[in-house]
């Protein structure tokens, strides 16, 4: 919906750069092109950038309340309309439709309580006067991101890092535990750390208080502490229930006063999205599909979803020469390395879109939330079982793992699940890294960012706890992929899957309703969707958006832009030339596709934005 950044003085005897930070907020136009506003005081400036898609009329921000609040604000608020009954009903009055002035007056009615209520995607940042403090807040799963500098000064903050202008200045040097951890992991930012030496990212569910004593960062978001895993009443009664929450989701994120549609990739998450809609609105839904020349069989599927539901199908092929193009530009944009291909896809699609619609749904959180990775949750579970085995006096499975998976750390629950969820191996960092870069990474580090998400969700089965680390740990990325390639393009994505009530719900169901061994993903939301999904998608394997790299990797671009990473001297710096060479040649069988990615995405990025 939007993008903003701005500044809070620790030491009230600064002077604020207004011109600079004006600037800033130009370079995140992109997330809002419609409209702009700023506000300051001698203790704090906001600037905002605003795509208009509720009460285009009003809503300018920053807003500012009765009580003196101000609020910048990036997201929306899904349950707008009933806590505005709600608030009314305390004795707020309003103003606009803007669900801006709703989140207003439920901080000034609730305080930071008001957090818990909220039923969709935000990050903002919030002044109060009165009480000499700043807020910022990232709603639960890490829809919208924020990110945030701490200077000598005090506290600067932002929508995205390309806020900031990183081109030749000191703080542009970059994180070597983030640029690991992007390697490893294919996120550009986790467990707070960005891969920019000082700029750190709020994590979902987190708030940032400034005040004159300091600045801290707490939970405001407790997924443990609203979820007891439970057995279900029975089948029946689950699956209405499934869908009666899906279809609220969907409906609640179609409000809007401009057009909405939905990018449909051929796979069942978004099948099932546009089935519901068109099911609920008399007007046929608008989708959007991509697919690269040579490589269309998404386009077929997606075709027979569109043709079921008479929507107005739009489609985009694309050369390999316009997917790198694409992928430079999308750099440049969102001044990080980037963390999967169809994140181009993504991008070039929301170009199109762009001009017909100002918002789409996609699927994202499906996957996450109903088992959608077979190969790492088979691998999950039998760790599991064998560990659940082990430790009622029956190790004999979990030796057999032993034998099997030499490869993977059976030493405790945390390494295994990091040894099957990385990219790049312990081993391989140590391969692949320089001397003085090998030295800067920290295990133990990363371990602790693991082992303190599942000691929280204890008094739950192994599985499931593995389950919520994929949910609060790997979905974050995504939608923060999804997020930028979208505002990128100044397109806004929502996603009915994350829908706060639906999370909450499935997250709780026990495991073995969401993934059975040696089946189909997603089982559950197959059996409760299958009457809308045709049955030639709902039998195709989990799909995204689809970038073949083995077919980008052979195209001459392709093949030139591999070639060029031995020539880049900030990549040669962090990646010795021998182990650039296995990857990226595809010397015998070692040869990963993704991992070829994620260093030429890491070397294009280093290129543009590390001098």
């Amino acid at each position: 919906m939007c993008g903003f950044t701005g500044e809070y003085l620790l030491q009230p005897d600064a002077a604020i750069g207004i011109g600079e930070h004006a600037l800033r907020a130009e370079r995140l136009r992109h997330r809002g092109p419609d409209a702009c506003g700023s506000w300051n005081d001698d203790r704090l400036e906001m600037h905002h950038v605003r795509l208009k898609l509720l009460d285009p009329e009003h809503g300018l921000q920053p807003m500012q309340s009765g009580r003196g609040t101000v609020l910048s604000y990036n997201g929306e608020i899904y349950n707008n309309t009933e806590l505005r009954a709600e608030l009314t009903a305390y004795g707020c009055q309003f103003r606009t439709r803007s669900d801006t002035e709703v989140l207003l007056a439920a901080y000034d009615t609730w305080g930071e309580q008001a957090w818990e209520r909220l039923n969709g995607m935000f990050a903002f940042a919030l002044y109060d006067p009165a009480r000499t403090k700043l807020y910022l807040v990232r709603d639960r799963l890490g829809i919208k991101p924020l990110f945030y500098r701490v200077t000598s000064r005090g506290l600067e903050f932002g929508s995205e890092p390309g806020a900031w202008d990183f081109s030749g200045a000191a703080h542009t040097a970059l994180d070597p535990a983030g640029v690991i951890h992007f390697l490893r992991f294919a996120q550009p930012a986790f467990g707070g750390r960005s891969v920019y030496r000082d700029l750190r990212i709020l994590d979902p569910g987190r708030q940032l208080t400034a005040a004159d004593d300091g600045i801290t960062v707490k939970r405001w978001h407790r997924p443990e502490e609203s979820c007891a895993s439970r057995e279900t009443a029975g089948e029946a009664e689950l699956r209405g229930y499934l869908r009666h929450l899906l279809h609220l989701a969907v409906g609640r994120q179609m409000i809007a006063d401009a057009p909405v549609g939905v990018f449909l990739s051929g796979g069942m998450d978004s099948a099932i999205l546009v089935g519901l809609l068109a099911q609920m609105r008399p007007e046929p839904p608008t989708t959007f599909t991509i697919a690269l020349e040579g490589d269309e069989e998404d386009l077929l599927a997606a075709r027979t979803v569109a043709k079921r539901w008479h929507c107005r199908h739009h489609e985009l092929v694309i050369t390999a020469d316009e997917f790198f193009a694409g992928m430079a530009e999308l750099i440049a944009i969102r001044q990080v390395p980037l963390s999967f291909p169809n994140e181009v896809l993504i991008y070039l699609l929301a170009k199109k879109a762009a001009s017909q619609v100002k918002a789409v749904l996609t699927g994202e959180g499906a996957d996450e939330l109903f088992g959608g990775y077979t190969r790492i949750i088979g691998l999950l579970e039998t760790y599991a079982r064998a560990k659940e085995a082990a430790d009622s006096g029956n190790p004999l499975l979990f030796r057999s793992l032993k034998a099997q998976w030499p490869l993977l750390d059976l030493s405790s629950d945390a390494r295994f699940f990091i040894s099957a969820y990385s990219w790049f191996k312990s081993e391989d960092i140590q391969g692949l890294l320089t001397d003085s870069y090998r030295h800067q990474w920290q295990p133990e580090k990363e371990e602790r960012i693991f082992t303190e998400m599942l000691d929280s969700f204890s008094g739950h089965p192994l599985l499931h706890r593995y389950f919520m680390l994929l949910e609060y740990l790997h979905l974050p990325n995504l939608l923060s992929r999804l997020d930028g390639a979208t505002m990128a393009a100044s397109l806004e994505g929502r996603v009915p899957y994350t829908d706060t009530d639906l999370v909450r719900y499935v997250t709780c169901l026990p495991t073995h309703l969401k993934y059975i061994a040696g089946r189909e993903d997603k089982p559950l939301l197959r059996r409760v969707f299958a009457d809308i999904v045709p049955p030639t998608v709902l039998e195709r394997p989990k799909r995204a958006f689809n970038a073949s790299l083995e077919h980008l990797f052979a195209s001459r671009p392709g093949q030139k832009h591999l070639a060029e990473l031995r020539g880049n001297r900030q990549l040669l710096e962090l990646v010795n030339c021998e182990s650039l060479d296995t990857w990226t040649n595809g010397n015998g069988s070692v040869r990963c596709p993704l991992r070829s990615w994620l260093l030429l995405s890491l070397g294009m990025w280093l290129n543009r934005n590390i001098l």
